[in-house]
């Protein structure tokens, strides 16, 4: 099995952060799945992921780099995000399934009817958002609250990469806040503090004994099984009613060249 791995940050910008997430999709995956990355062309700060106007933009590539995953013959996509960009948005073009790591959704589902609070970074547009998933998703009555970081996010993805365990510091002690509030399962409200956690062995908080999920990971294995599902029980990957109804390549070469965009198919 392959799955598709779309970065939110360019390649060369991701840098050392390349190296923990991989790791960390490693140890989750199958042993026979392969992880096959990509990332997107153009936006290259991790600040920027947690503002609206960049982030609107980057659904663009997002999608781009979905198509072109399917086209290489991936079985399902995962978008390396927590805010989820472009996974709706790219029900028109691709046929497989499509996951997230989504911090307010499927590992909260996993927990059943339990509370959750979700530890994020400290950026109040990106808590705005996060705040806003809760309530998309229909979950505001498990809601416990969530916790910023005291680091700045700006430090996290800098000076984080050399000194790592600082970062799972911050995310303990947020956690542990969080518990003390009434959550009974912590969520990371973001990939990348998703793959600190889990770097630094931040599984659960002891004292009582909370969880806690790296929703990179959940996501991942979230994309391995409705793959599976689809291979073994012929289940459709996709819904293709209403919103979602397919959209052709030849529409979207159409679409595409009214943009100034290149082509995604010669078809």
């Amino acid at each position: 099995m392959r799955i598709g791995v779309v970065h939110v940050n360019t390649e060369s910008a991701s840098g050392p952060y390349t190296e923990l997430v991989t790791a960390n999709l490693e140890r989750a995956k199958d042993d026979r799945t392969e992880i096959v990355h990509r990332y997107v062309k153009h936006l290259r700060r991790a600040t920027d992921t947690a503002i609206a106007y960049p982030t609107l933009l980057n659904k663009v590539d997002v999608v781009a780099e979905m198509v072109q995953l399917e086209e290489d013959g991936v079985d399902a996509v995962m978008v390396a995000c927590s805010g989820d960009p472009g996974r709706h948005r790219g029900a028109h073009p691709v046929a497989h399934p499509r996951d997230r790591p989504d911090g307010v959704s499927d590992a909260a589902r996993m927990q059943l009817r339990r509370r959750f609070g979700i530890v994020t970074v400290a950026d109040r547009t990106w808590s705005g958002f996060m705040e806003e998933m809760v309530q998309t998703y229909g979950l505001s009555s498990r809601y416990a609250g969530q916790r910023q970081l005291k680091t700045p996010t700006a430090v996290i993805f800098t000076e984080g990469f050399e000194d790592p365990e600082s970062v799972g510091k911050d995310i303990r002690a947020r956690a542990l806040e969080m518990v003390e509030a009434g959550a009974e399962v912590i969520l990371m409200g973001s990939a990348g503090l998703s793959t600190f956690a889990s770097y630094c062995g931040i599984k659960k908080i002891d004292d009582p004994e909370v969880p806690i999920f790296d929703v990179i990971s959940i996501g991942f294995k979230c994309a391995e099984m409705r793959a599976q599902i689809h291979q073994k029980m012929d289940v459709p990957p996709v819904s293709r009613a209403g919103w979602a109804s397919e959209f052709s390549a030849k529409d979207r070469d159409r679409v595409n060249r009214l943009f100034g965009w290149a082509p995604v198919s010669n078809e």
